[in-house]
């Protein structure tokens, strides 16, 4: 019997293909030259090298870094090459060696070298809370700088939700409590903030699974009001029920914001739906209002009461998590607000603006690693979220400035397929470097006007 690795007997089907390990200077991701020529316009590494992951000093501002030690890298170089591995889809440290071997890659991010699994174990074991905290703090900073501190904004929308963050281990802080999609496990359940007009991610805190919605919501909403240019006149704020409580609506009041926050149908609530006048708004959605009244020691709450009734059609599957108090045929939204210009159909439509934060949501556990926890220790997962978060701003700036999405905005996993994950060659002559990308990518003019685009964008 003659052998069959002989070659004529290897490829006798015309149509199978030999497979080899020869190839030199590819890439599956050549546009990460794309995107870091954006980041390079930020000077976004630069801003992070001024992250400690120990915190501050006692004056609260940042310590100077440590000295890179010889063949290490920069706190910068670890955060951003996280950063470099989210949008490529690579959700955890470990999904990143292939980027370490990945040589034309790294040249593409002007990088000589790539943290290993074990070295970002260690980074994210270094971090302390202030330190997770300060890679926060350089995201608002750069997210001002973006958007050259609001300027000539007269408003601006808060957006904030909470978000259940299943762990699958014995991860500091990580409590059994509200998880609906893995009931019975250990989660973080993070506050989050984003600005409604931009998309843009605020302000974001990694708390205990075990905490209720509104723990700690008013120090929060506190901490973004801090951040955003003092020039602002007015901001209006949409939450879900989870917000609705006497303090922190009345501390809203009290300072001015214009809100509507969706209220839990309590049999209080019910008993006040069934005598309202009802108003016929079109598909089948009727309107009504009534005024709400609260008191707590000397203090008082005053505010309208949106109700919108929808009758329920016969044989309409229900959705898997209802919202809506159903009663008579009918299902019950109702919206505390203190929006007392606005009919009610109107208040309403502004608070179904904040589903762009599902959407938001979606992509952030999708594609920013939202969902992963990769240490054991409460500060390097809460320094994992804030690196994830500072991704998302970075990608969303990225629509923005390169791609011209402004007012309809592809999620990650589009911008991902048609802009980053492209094969590529890198190829020396003359001591120069060409990457070189398919002659049959598809979006080969988009890419050149992104390119334009960058190259004439002006950050101050």
């Amino acid at each position: 019997m003659n052998s069959i690795t002989k070659p004529d007997q290897i490829h006798k089907n015309p149509r199978e293909i030999k497979v080899e390990f020869s190839g030199k200077n590819y890439t599956p991701f050549g546009g990460l030259s794309l995107f870091n020529k954006f980041l390079r316009k930020l000077g976004v590494e630069k801003v992070l090298d001024r992250v400690n992951p120990s915190g501050t000093d006692k004056s609260g501002e940042p310590k100077s870094p440590s000295p890179v030690r010889k063949g290490g890298y920069s706190v910068g170089r670890k955060i951003m090459s996280l950063v470099n591995g989210l949008v490529c889809g690579l959700e955890r440290p470990s999904d990143t060696k292939v980027l370490q071997e990945d040589k034309v890659a790294q040249t593409i991010m002007s990088y000589e070298g790539y943290p290993s699994q074990s070295a970002f174990s260690r980074f994210l074991k270094s971090f302390l809370v202030k330190g997770a905290q300060a890679i926060g703090r350089k995201n608002n900073q750069l997210l001002l700088r973006v958007r050259n501190d609001f300027a000539g904004w007269l408003k601006l929308t808060l957006d904030l939700d909470s978000h259940a963050k299943t762990v699958y281990g014995n991860q500091q802080r990580a409590k059994v409590g509200y998880n609906p999609k893995k009931p019975g496990r250990k989660s973080y359940h993070p506050l989050l903030c984003f600005i409604g007009e931009t998309r843009d991610f605020l302000l974001g805190k990694l708390r205990a699974g075990n905490k209720y919605t509104s723990a700690g919501a008013l120090e929060f909403l506190k901490e973004c009001l801090r951040i955003i240019p003092k020039h602002i006149l007015q901001i209006y704020l949409r939450a879900d029920s989870g917000f609705f409580s006497f303090e922190f609506l009345h501390f809203l009041e009290k300072i001015g914001i214009q809100y509507a926050i969706a209220v839990k149908l309590y049999s209080t609530i019910q008993t006040e739906l069934v005598g309202l006048s009802y108003r016929d708004i079109g598909g089948g959605v009727d309107v009504a209002e009534y005024e709400y009244r609260q008191t707590q020691g000397k203090q008082k709450l005053h505010c309208r009461m949106v109700v919108i009734r929808e009758k329920i059609q016969d044989g309409k599957q229900k959705k898997k998590q209802p919202k809506l108090f159903e009663l008579q045929g009918y299902s019950f939204q109702v919206i505390a607000t203190n929006i007392w210009k606005d009919t009610p159909e109107k208040v309403w439509r502004f608070y179904n603006g904040r589903a762009n934060i599902e959407n938001m949501l979606k992509e952030g556990a999708q594609g920013f690693g939202l969902e992963v926890s990769p240490s054991h220790q409460y500060a390097g997962n809460m320094a994992y979220f804030q690196i994830g978060m500072l991704a998302y701003n970075l990608v969303n700036w990225f629509k923005e400035k390169a791609l011209n999405q402004t007012q309809h905005k592809k999620m990650l996993k589009w911008i991902r397929h048609h802009f980053f994950i492209i094969a590529g060659k890198l190829v020396s002559s003359g001591g120069s470097l060409t990457l070189k990308l398919s002659q049959s990518y598809p979006y080969r003019e988009e890419y050149r006007q992104a390119e334009a685009r960058l190259e004439a964008l002006q950050i101050t």
